[in-house]
């Protein structure tokens, strides 16, 4: 294989839309003068690259991210990077919120606001923005507005930072050494000219121009000079982009004890860890200070209060469920943390600062679809492509792979953003035979243009008609709806470049035992209570407690779920699916498998619960306090969760498959945890579960059920019924003919004691929404329950810490049902687009139907028997019947020499003879490297044979060969059992897919680099006298 060398050429800001596209406003001015009206209507903003303000108009409906839009179009920056900047108020620290009105005559400053792992990145990312954030950097350092640089203590790196300066000065412009040398004072950062004397002042000038006459005759890169100068501020400065907030919080508690009121904090949310080196420095970050505190908050991410002299740990940032904002408090929903964490502000600015500084590293670290304040801020694009269910600018590659997994029907779409032309759209469609094509859409005067080969257009008023004229012949569209769950490297800007710790090995078999459920020896480890044995009602289980013997002569007691003994021999195998399913979950608000027995009896052994389920037993106890349901339902919010980030479909959330594991009537504290789904595949539906399935299912029949089965927000429907029910107390519904009901648009009514909470009947409808989309997140439901219970001063909600997944081999199988997610819009092709239904696309994951229910039991859907934890794929593109000579359900790793392993990670192609794979090289010393694998398939010993041979031919061949645009031979793997070669690992993938995805960004210029280097490729096989035979734009790979 070859690899081409692409580096794309830089866009200028002419090339971006004009106002006559709808997008660009005006032009900005430096003078005032503009068409667009008098000063009475515009707005000052300092632009860092002009070192002046420029006036931008101002409506009563532009917002502050109208204006930061227009403003990059101007300066040619990119939507990709768009999210980084923000509106500072001059003279303060104060950034505007994204949805703020920027006011006629005030003034801003336009700055890079947010900070990615590694600041000359921006050169890659967007080269616009990388020379605007060096323009910010200097006129900061000049106006000696870094407060950790401080010039008695780094005057040495000053004065190099000035030489820095004067010589990019040189090489950019043009400009002469004489000439820099009579404007010197334009370099020199102004505290140095106000508070030193003249002899210092010529010292200094003297030292500088030493060096620069030093370095005048190299020739160095513009580039390059700005990117030394902005990393080594970075690494002195490290905190530069970081904000700091003054604010009010309840005393901590100090060694047990809580001290009534509040005490005065500094705030500051750190993004990245960064050990400390420098000299200590106080607390406020006003430069060094005899005697003062060392300041550690940046030794860990995270939110951080300051107090008592020390900084103190909040929350990080993927801890934080929501945002809410009562008059000048900011109360903080945190993961496991029963009460919110409130904050109070002296004044409305500094608070929505705060607050959207928090919100938008989120959207750039963790969710970027997610606004961690809404309603009371959010973002106004984020709003719009939501509405229209498009992507970010998610690019193509990403775009490819997500509807490879997700969706494998003909007609499956996304709709994302152009990454580099504001209003521009790219639709990516799978066509017949597989075929992958990209389209091209405009928005521009309040309508979508296509645009056609030649350049020609066709204009609809609405987004799904333009998407149905696309390609005629296909008769329904799927579109991918954007989720929260979306991990695109282009999206996720600010996420730190390391985020996978090393895992420990375990040294300590009591150690393993408390982390992993273990096979139990029924006979020697378990004394059973045949007493209390019953039959579940599902025709599959029994249960019953148990003893499990521990060592050291002591018993911990445990629920039994023993398989009957007349379905061991057709079921033994959905059994083992199933446990190998939840030996995967690890959280304390879902019922623990501590192990498994598989021999007289067959049985998985649980932690201990009661009887009965909790909706039999909330009918009973009928004296369970308000408090007790509202913790319970904020259990089930947690599960839910706790499995939707680990991206796992229960696919049977009712309030009966809750169990009650604690009851104390005197404390009024009541425990119940969300059990497993049972063999529930191997049951029809019937309509007694139509309350808990999303009603854009009701209609599908066997096959279409299975992508009901994958869907993550089905269990957001189910989520919401299952709430009505706890706050119900168990009362079965009863509600005739449910199906038209439901279809009808009725919902359930609120449950009596819900009435005066509005939060939590809020929770049940927001999920019942016809709209997947539109649905609530368990994230926002958590928030919202923790919300009721502040208000309402009930019964405190228990605080809990969520277990951690333990990974290792034998966990569930990547490619199982309850890995997958997503949504799909189905568009009926000439039909009335505005009653499109919903779908999603997934695989099994089916739903018993509530015992409780005393509707009708006739079967609704049939699924045939097939497995609810089926592994592999029916998708042409996955070809489960293909399967490697070593690969299995879980990661396979290889030792090499040396200590090195070779670890496999997925699947990203498929060869003549073989599948090709994405893995990594790790050592215990240096970091992991990225690698490709490219591995044999099983067939016949004739075909294993010649493909064994043509194996180790290549690899001779790619033995001698060493050029920049060959693909490199790392290893060869050559076992009796196993062959594998070990490539470089090429980012972009093929050429063929690169162009698909890519061709309307591509301008000759990169074709002809592509062909020089495909050339220059072909002519060193040819100087080797190798005949390369299947040469293809699918065996070229683009890295960069």
């Amino acid at each position: 294989m070859l690899s081409a060398v692409f580096v794309p050429s830089e866009r200028s800001a002419s090339s971006e839309p004009t106002a006559a596209e709808g997008t660009v406003r005006s032009t900005m001015s430096d003078d005032g003068a503009n068409s667009a009206g008098s000063s009475s209507n515009k707005c000052q903003v300092y632009v860092y690259l002009r070192e002046s303000f420029v006036d931008v108009p101002v409506t009563e409906d532009d917002t502050c991210e109208d204006i930061c839009s227009d403003l990059c179009q101007q300066l040619g920056i990119g939507p990709l990077v768009q999210l980084l900047v923000g509106l500072r108020i001059h003279e303060e620290r104060w950034f505007l919120p994204p949805s703020a009105r920027p006011q006629a005559g005030k003034k801003y400053e336009f700055r890079v606001r947010f900070k990615i792992p590694k600041l000359s990145h921006l050169k890659a990312l967007d080269r616009k923005l990388f020379n605007y954030y060096y323009y910010q950097l200097r006129h900061d350092l000049l106006q000696s507005k870094i407060p950790e640089i401080e010039y008695d203590e780094y005057k040495n790196k000053i004065l190099g930072y000035v030489v820095n300066d004067m010589y990019r000065k040189m090489v950019e412009d043009g400009v002469s050494v004489a000439d820099l040398k009579r404007t010197y004072e334009d370099y020199i950062p102004r505290k140095i000219n106000k508070e030193h004397s003249l002899l210092f002042f010529n010292w200094a000038r003297t030292k500088v121009f030493n060096s620069l006459n030093k370095i005048s005759n190299r020739e160095h890169d513009v580039d390059y000079v700005k990117t030394v100068y902005i990393d080594d501020i970075d690494n002195l400065a490290p905190g530069y982009l970081y904000e700091e907030y003054n604010g009010h919080i309840p005393y901590p508690e100090e060694d047990g004890h809580l001290k009534p009121g509040k005490c005065r904090v500094k705030i500051k949310f750190v993004p990245y860890a960064q050990p400390s080196s420098k000299p200590a420095k106080s607390g406020g970050g006003n430069g060094s200070k005899k005697g003062a505190p060392k300041d550690e908050s940046e030794e860990q991410p995270g939110l951080k209060v300051f107090y008592s002299r020390e900084w103190r740990h909040v929350a990080n940032i993927d801890e934080i469920f929501t945002i809410l904002v009562d008059n000048l408090t900011v109360n903080i929903s945190i993961q496991d943390q029963s009460n919110l964490y409130s904050i109070d502000f002296g004044s409305q600015t500094e608070l929505d600062s705060l607050v959207t500084c928090l919100a938008g590293y989120y959207r750039l670290m963790c969710k970027w679809t997610v606004y961690l304040c809404k309603p009371y801020l959010y973002s106004p694009s984020l709003n719009r492509l939501t509405d229209i269910k498009c992507h970010g600018p998610i690019g193509g590659k990403f775009s490819y792979r997500k509807i490879q997994e997700k969706n494998s029907t003909v007609g499956a779409n996304i709709v994302r953003q152009c990454e580099t032309t504001y209003d521009t759209y790219y639709v990516d469609m799978l066509e017949c035979d597989n075929q992958m094509r990209t389209y091209k859409l405009r928005f521009g005067q309040n309508r979508w243009h296509v645009i056609r080969d030649g350049n020609r257009e066709d204009t609809f008023d609405e987004l799904p008609e333009a998407l149905l004229n696309l390609n005629p012949a296909i008769q329904k569209l799927y579109r991918l709806s954007p989720t929260e769950h979306d991990k695109s490297p282009n999206l996720q800007l600010c996420m730190p470049q390391n985020t996978m710790a090393s895992k420990r090995m375990l040294r300590d078999a009591q150690e393993m035992r408390q982390v992993r459920p273990q096979i139990v020896n029924a006979a020697q480890e378990l004394i059973i209570n045949r007493n209390a044995l019953k039959s579940e009602g599902d025709g599959f289980f029994n249960r019953t407690r148990a003893d499990l013997l521990m060592p050291n002569n002591t018993k911990m007691e445990v629920t039994l779920r023993l398989l009957k003994d007349d379905k061991k021999k057709d079921h033994l195998g959905d059994f083992l699916q199933l446990t190998d399913f939840w030996n995967s979950i690890d959280s304390l608000d879902i019922v623990k498998l501590y192990g498994v027995t598989l021999y007289k009896p067959v049985a998985m052994v649980m932690e201990l619960s009661r009887d009965d389920p909790l909706d039999e037993f909330l009918r009973r106890h009928p004296k369970v306090t308000f408090g007790s349901l509202l913790a319970v339902a904020h259990s089930l919010a947690r599960a839910l969760y706790y499995l939707q980030e680990k991206q796992l479909v229960h696919g049977r959330i009712r309030c009966s498959s809750m169990l009650v594991t604690h009851y104390d009537r005197r404390e009024n504290r009541l425990i119940a945890k969300l059990g497993d789904p049972g063999l529930c595949q191997l049951q029809q539906y019937t309509d007694q579960d139509l309350f808990w399935i999303p009603v854009e299912y009701h209609e599908l029949g066997p096959r279409e059920v299975q992508l009901l089965r994958g869907d993550l927000r089905a269990d957001v429907w189910a989520c919401s019924t299952t709430l009505w029910e706890i706050f119900s107390r168990g009362r079965p519904l009863r509600v005739p003919n449910a199906k038209q009901y439901l279809a009808s648009g009725h919902r359930l009514k609120a449950p009596k004691e819900t009435e005066e909470v509005s939060e939590i009947y809020y929770c049940m409808y927001n999920g019942w929404m016809a709209d997947p989309d539109k649905r609530l997140s368990p994230q926002m439901i958590i928030s919202k329950l923790v919300q009721a219970g502040q208000k309402g001063n009930y019964h405190q909600i228990g605080a809990t810490t969520n277990g951690t997944t333990h990974s290792g081999n034998g966990s569930f199988s990547a490619q199982s049902i309850l890995s997958i997610e997503t949504d799909s819009t189905v568009l009926q092709s000439h039909t009335d687009i505005s009653s499109s239904s919903y779908t999603s696309n997934g695989s099994d994951c089916d739903a018993r139907s509530n015992g409780s229910s005393e509707c009708s039991s006739q079967p609704l859907i049939s699924n045939n028997g097939s497995s609810h934890y089926s592994v592999g794929s029916s998708s042409g593109w996955n070809r489960p019947g293909q399967v490697d000579h070593f690969a299995h359900d879980c990661l396979d790793y290889i030792e090499l020499s040396h200590g090195r392993t070779v670890t496999f990670q997925g699947k990203i192609g498929q060869g003549h003879y073989g599948n090709v794979y994405q893995g990594e090289i790790s050592n215990a010393l240096g970091d992991p490297i990225k690698v490709a694998l490219k591995t044999i398939n099983i067939g016949n010993a004739v075909d294993l044979n010649r493909a064994m041979k043509d194996f180790k031919r290549e690899v001779e061949i790619m033995k001698k060969l060493n050029h920049r645009n060959i693909v490199r031979l790392l290893e060869f793997v050559d076992e009796p059992d196993r062959m594998v070669v070990v490539m470089e690992y090429i980012e972009h993938g093929s050429l063929e897919r690169y162009l698909q995805y890519k061709r309307y960004d591509l301008t000759n210029l990169n074709k002809l680099n592509f062909a020089k280097d495909i050339a220059s490729g072909m002519h060193h096989l040819f100087e080797k006298k190798i005949i390369h035979r299947d040469l293809a734009a699918r065996n070229i790979l683009v890295q960069d």
